[in-house]
Order: structure tokens, then C-alpha cells, then sequence
């Protein structure tokens, strides 16, 4: 029963041993079981109709013959067809999390035991698309068959045994019961849900295969992108744009996405690379998702409007489930979040750490220097990039690294350096987001001995060339969040080529890059979702995604429990005597 769980995440490794707990009790059941299953499993996807507003109208309607569909009367005489659920409900959009992802309105997870005392089932193990499907149609695993839920066979007077009431339908949910007082199977969950929960879920149920999340019609899809297109970052901006639509008007050029136009709406984000006021004028415009945005996270520190702004735009995200697919232009994260709805396409900072700390590990350690240390700004991002040195020096069985940290406004390169060769360091791992590197080394004197090795965030090295000249004489180690191998040397003359037909002159390399991955991305799913298009059904496609090779970057692979495509990095170094770039390691992949 239910969708396939992947391997990824604690979570999903508690859901496959739930499912499979589940699938041993039913074994091989005879045919009467499995029709007594059938029906407790039908009683039980219509969990919501024990909310009191509607319900009775329900059942009177069926028995009148008045089952919802197309424009016939439901509950309070509303019509059931889709023009009542083009824009769902705030109660119905509540309804879909629980039918989806196994969600409360409170946030915590719904529960479900197998029989009185049986395995408890936790979120998305005990949702009800797990069995019966993400449009409801229905589905079948071990023999055993989940029948669909449209609301007008669950209310039809046609229906064996008549049309579900309150009394039959709590019995079932709550007690385990049919409607004849039968024990229903142990594979059905009894659920603990209260009254309010159960009434949002009702709601949804209304438009159960009907429902029409913004953006979607059946001629188009409304894709949106936030992107500074005034400013500073003007030119960035327009390039990603402008690689958006010239991969969307190529696959309008093959006929869509099951028959869908894909139509890109782009927000202007000015001077910000945040991009949080432009996702929410995006959001107003109902955009179905957004693709290849400028993005920085769910919020910044402290009460500035920036980070208000930021804090709200993620909390808009997070309710109303619009997937965001590579986000672009604020560096890399800081770690996975593991859910969520914002899936990013390279590493994050803290596997950029682990990568050096591996690295590390397998060169030779001189006997005076054994430290390693890490200095990194005060704050999230630079926690995470200590926290996964931390990490992987653990695993390795290496000192714990050492931290100096800074505050990102005042940036002591001298004293730091300073300190940090107090510490007779083997190595040094530097994060910052802006100059520090550069800073670093210009305050670091010449020696005549051996340096400690030096590590940063290739995205740390800029373009001056006195910088790039310190930086080949200090050997600095740059980890780079992507493959350096022939495979993405390819995937970059496809790019240049893709560019080229469509008349898009090459600049912001690495914004071109990212939004022609995304989009990538984002189709893939949209294939992999099925017409019935939905937000969560866009999530749990694109969660599905294994290996998935994006063009340029790394091999993409997500999970329920996984929202980072990539965990490993290249190591390169600027060659001496020149300020060219060249590969010193392939891609490091370490563990999850």
C-alpha cells in the first residue's frame, strides 16, 4: 500500500518498515478479505465527511440522485464540478496536506494505528494518497486494491449498502467499523483526528481529481522566476532569463507538457538577489511554481524589513506548496533542510566543508601540524560550514577542528591569520561571502617554509588578478559545488550550443548555467507528474528524481527527507606563473 519510499532520510526508512509491518499482516487474503478491505479502505478516504457543516447535505444530495458532478448540487447547494474548485478553499487547501502529505493544520504529522494496538503510521505513511492515489483514482499493491474516491460513488445511492452517513463513516474512521458492524481490517489505520482537521479534509475531498492549483489550465502553465533585471545584477538577471524562456519555447515547440504551453512570468527583484518581494508579486500573479529564482533563504537575522520580508515570502511558500526548483544568485545553501518546498540544485556549504575535511584526510600529515581550522563568519551560514567540517573529521577519525570565527562586518584578515597560525595549523578552511579570501592572502606574508593547506568556496575567488596571482602562490584549494570531468565538459558545449540556436549571447556563465539546469529540472518533473497537475504532485515528482543529469552541474537526487541535489565538490587550484584554473581532484562525493 502506498507510494514508494525511498531510502533517504530516517523517515522514509521508519515509512518502508511501517508499510512493509503493514503488508506481512495482510499476507495472502482471501478473496472475501480482500472485498471487505476494498470497502473499509473506501470508508476510510472519506475520513472528513464526519465534519459537521456539509455532510448530511452530502448524503441527501446522493440520495436524491443529486451525486456531484459536473454542475450538480453539494453541500449548502454550491456546484461540485470544477468550476467550484478552481481556486480551493483555505480550509480545502488544509484538507490537501492531510490527503497528501499526511499534514495537520497544527503542522504535525496525522497518525494511524494497524488495528486497536497495532503499528503506529506516521505522516506521509498514513496520508491517504499513499493508497488511493494522488487524484484519488485508486490503486492496488500485494493483491490488495485501494478503490478510488470520487465523491460520487462514495455518496451515490447506487453504492452497495447505500450511501455513507455520519454514524457509518465515524465508525470506520475512529473504531475500526463497516457500516454492518464488522471489525475492518487490520490494514486500515484507526485515526486519531479531531473535529476541525477532519472538516478541512471534507473540504478537499469536494474536489478530490478536480482541483485546480493557480497557473494551471489545460492550455498553460504559469512558471515564475524572480530575477534583478535594474541594477547592479541587471545583466545577470537578463541572462537567466532570457536561457528561461529559449528551454521553455523549445518544449512549446514540441507540444508542451501534456499539451500545456509553458509560460514563463519573471518579477523584477531590482538590486536584491533575495528575491523575496518578487516571489511574493509572483504569487499574487499565481504562478503555479517558480523556477531558476533568485533566493536567500527563509529569513535573515534579526527584525530588518529585509529579513521580514524573506521570513514572509517562505512562510507564503510553505502554505500554499509552491515548489521552488534551483534557486539562483545567493550563493549556496548552508545545509539541506531535508523538506520544505525549495530544492536546490548544488551542494551546500557544509558538504563543500566535509569535502575539504576529506580531502584532507588523504594526504599525508606533516608531525608539527596537526590542527585544523576553520574560520568562518558568525552566523547560520557559517555555522553549517563548521559544522561540516566538524562532521566529516569525526567520521575520519581527525582532531575536531578549531573555530575563529568573525563578525561578517569586520573582517581582521591580519589578526585572524595571525591567530590562526598560532595554532600551527595542517590546514586552514576559510568561508566567507564576499572579499575575505582575497583579503586573506593579502595580509598573509610570503614564507619561505611550508604553508598549511588552505581551502575556500571557489564562489570566494573574484576575478583580480592580484588576487588570482596570491592565491596560485598560496596553492589555495577551491572547492567548487560541480564536475569538472569530460562528462560536464560536454554538457557545457551542449549549453554554448543551445545558447547559440537560440541567438543568446554567452555571459553570466554562471547564471546561464544554473537557469538552463533548472529548467531542465522542473520539465522533468512536470513529465514525471502526470496531467493531473498539482503542487504536491509536483513535489513527490520531483522527490522521485535519482541520478537525473541536469546538463551542466552534478547528477541531480532528491528525497522525501532530501531537498540538496548533490552532496560532493571539485577541488581546483589557479595555476602558478598564469590565472587560469585547473582541476586538482575529481569530484568528492561523501555521505549524506
Amino acid at each position: 500500500m502506498g507510494r514508494d519510499v525511498t531510502k533517504e532520510g530516517r523517515r522514509g526508512a521508519r515509512a518502508v518498515k511501517e508499510r512493509r509491518a503493514a503488508r506481512a499482516v495482510i499476507g495472502l487474503a482471501a478473496v472475501r478479505a480482500v472485498i471487505g478491505l476494498a470497502a473499509a479502505l473506501a470508508a476510510i478516504g472519506l475520513v472528513a465527511v464526519l465534519a459537521t457543516h456539509g455532510a448530511a447535505a452530502w448524503v441527501r444530495a446522493a440520495a436524491l440522485g443529486g451525486a456531484p458532478a459536473g454542475g450538480a448540487p453539494c453541500a449548502g447547494g454550491a456546484p461540485c464540478g470544477p468550476a467550484s474548485c478552481a481556486e480551493l478553499s483555505p480550509a480545502a487547501q488544509r484538507g490537501r496536506r492531510i490527503f497528501h502529505r499526511g499534514v495537520l493544520p497544527s503542522g504535525e504529522p496525522i497518525e494511524g494505528r494497524l488495528g486497536a494496538s497495532g503499528a503506529a503510521l506516521h505522516g506521509e505513511a498514513a496520508a491517504c494518497a499513499g493508497c488511493h492515489g494522488r487524484s484519488g483514482d485508486g490503486a492496488a499493491e500485494g493483491g490488495v486494491a485501494a478503490p478510488p474516491l470520487a465523491p460520487e460513488q462514495l455518496f451515490s445511492a447506487d453504492r452497495p449498502g447505500g450511501p455513507h452517513t455520519e454514524a457509518t463513516l465515524a465508525a470506520a474512521l475512529l473504531d475500526g467499523r463497516a457500516p454492518d458492524g464488522r471489525e475492518l481490517h487490520l490494514v486500515m489505520p484507526r485515526y486519531r483526528l479531531d473535529g476541525a482537521p477532519l472538516a478541512d479534509l471534507l473540504a478537499y475531498l469536494r474536489c478530490l481529481g478536480r482541483d485546480v492549483d493557480p497557473g494551471v489550465s489545460p492550455e498553460a502553465l504559469r512558471l515564475g522566476a524572480a530575477l534583478p533585471l535594474t541594477g547592479r545584477f541587471a545583466a545577470a538577471g537578463a541572462a537567466a532569463r532570457d536561457v528561461l524562456a529559449a528551454a521553455f519555447a523549445e518544449v512549446n515547440a514540441q507540444g508542451g507538457v501534456f499539451r500545456r504551453r509553458l509560460e514563463l512570468v519573471v518579477a523584477d527583484s531590482e538590486e536584491s538577489l533575495d528575491g523575496a518581494r518578487a516571489t511574493t508579486r509572483l504569487l499574487d500573479q499565481r504562478v503555479f511554481a517558480l523556477v531558476g529564482s533568485v533566493w536567500s533563504g527563509d529569513g535573515g537575522e534579526g527584525d530588518s524589513g529585509g529579513g521580514r520580508d524573506r521570513a514572509d515570502a517562505a512562510a507564503r511558500l510553505t502554505a500554499d506548496e509552491v515548489p521552488l526548483v534551483g534557486p539562483l544568485g545567493a550563493g549556496l545553501p548552508a545545509v539541506d533542510p531535508g523538506d520544505g518546498v525549495v530544492f536546490h540544485l548544488q551542494p551546500g556549504l557544509d558538504t563543500l566543508a566535509r569535502v575539504a575535511v576529506a580531502h584532507l584526510a588523504d594526504a599525508p600529515a606533516p608531525a608539527d601540524a596537526q590542527a585544523l581550522v576553520v574560520v568562518h563568519p558568525a552566523g547560520p551560514r557559517g555555522d553549517a560550514f563548521l559544522r561540516g567540517a566538524r562532521a566529516e573529521a569525526q567520521r575520519r577519525g581527525l582532531p575536531a577542528p578549531v573555530s575563529l570565527p568573525f563578525d561578517p562586518d569586520r573582517f581582521d584578515a591580519a589578526a585572524l591569520a595571525g591567530a590562526a597560525a598560532r595554532l600551527r595549523p595542517r590546514a586552514v578552511l576559510l568561508a566567507g561571502e564576499g572579499d575575505e579570501l582575497a583579503r586573506w592572502l593579502a595580509a598573509s606574508p610570503p614564507s619561505a617554509g611550508p604553508r598549511p593547506a588552505l581551502y575556500a568556496p571557489a564562489f570566494l575567488l573574484g576575478g583580480d588578478p592580484d588576487a588570482l596571482r596570491r592565491a596560485a602562490a598560496a596553492r589555495v584549494l577551491l572547492l567548487h559545488p560541480g564536475p569538472l570531468d569530460d562528462a560536464e565538459r560536454l554538457a557545457r558545449r551542449e549549453l554554448a550550443s543551445f545558447l547559440e540556436r537560440h541567438r543568446i549571447p554567452p555571459r553570466h556563465a554562471a547564471f546561464q548555467a544554473s537557469a538552463y539546469a533548472a529548467a531542465r529540472v522542473l520539465v522533468e518533473a512536470l513529465k514525471r507528474a502526470g496531467a493531473h497537475l498539482t503542487r504536491p504532485g509536483l513535489i513527490a515528482a520531483l522527490e522521485g528524481l535519482r541520478g537525473f543529469d541536469p546538463g551542466p552541474g552534478p547528477a541531480i537526487t532528491f528525497g522525501r527527507n532530501r531537498r540538496v541535489g548533490a552532496y560532493g565538490a571539485s577541488l581546483t587550484a589557479v595555476d602558478a606563473g598564469s590565472t587560469d584554473v585547473s582541476p586538482v581532484s575529481p569530484w568528492v562525493e561523501v555521505v549524506p
